[in-house]
């Protein structure tokens, strides 16, 4: 089985549909929350991952945009498009391959009923060990730092492929990423539009 991720998209319509294309031959394409913004949702980016069947979940903006009292959209958005962001659930769980995979936007123990979200960052090894602790998954997906990484703690492969639309980095770099069960490998790629997708992390899993 092979599994897409791409996350925190962010509206970059562009982005997300050179990920998409150079994920067609995935089984599933897992987003990480933000594919819009808490301030404007573009329809088209919503018709991508409809179309492409994208299996999404909630991150810090779908969350603001239904939870934030002061929130300054929600009120010009279609009855369609909040059906869309109230269906998608604030995390996940899937089977690869007899492998668990815990999905989620900031961190395992995010309240679904806030929009705040928790950073999990490379560097942070108390809070990895948590997220390990937390899920007892094999394999842990996060997004929202906008920042790649593949990070091995306490025996669960923790992976944010980074950001497929708004970049954050000091490289300013737009990445997704690929897993393969039957390899055992995940890999976080550099979006490159108009060349072939560069592998910029690897970690076997």
């Amino acid at each position: 089985m092979k599994v897409g991720v791409v996350s925190d998209v962010h509206n970059n319509v562009e982005a997300l549909t050179y990920a998409l294309d150079h994920l067609r031959d995935c089984d599933l394409v897992l987003g990480l929350g933000d594919l819009v913004s808490d301030y404007h949702v573009d329809p088209r980016i919503l018709q991508v991952a409809r179309e492409r069947g994208l299996v999404s979940i909630a991150g810090n903006h779908e969350k603001s945009i239904l939870l934030h009292p002061g929130s300054q959209i929600r009120s010009t958005l279609s009855a369609d498009t909040l059906d869309f962001l109230r269906q998608l659930p604030a995390a996940r769980e899937i089977d690869l391959d007899g492998r668990c995979v815990h999905v989620a936007h900031g961190a395992p123990w995010d309240d679904p009923n806030d929009y705040r979200c928790a950073y999990v960052l490379e560097r942070d090894l108390v809070t990895l060990g948590r997220v390990a602790a937390t899920t007892r998954a094999e394999v842990v997906l996060l997004g929202h730092t906008h920042r790649a990484m593949t990070v091995r703690t306490e025996g669960t492969l923790v992976i944010n492929p980074g950001s497929c639309g708004e970049a954050r980095d000091a490289a300013q770099r737009l990445t997704f990423a690929r897993l393969d069960a039957a390899a055992g490998v995940a890999s976080v790629f550099l979006v490159r539009p108009g060349l072939e997708p560069e592998r910029l992390l690897q970690a076997d899993f």
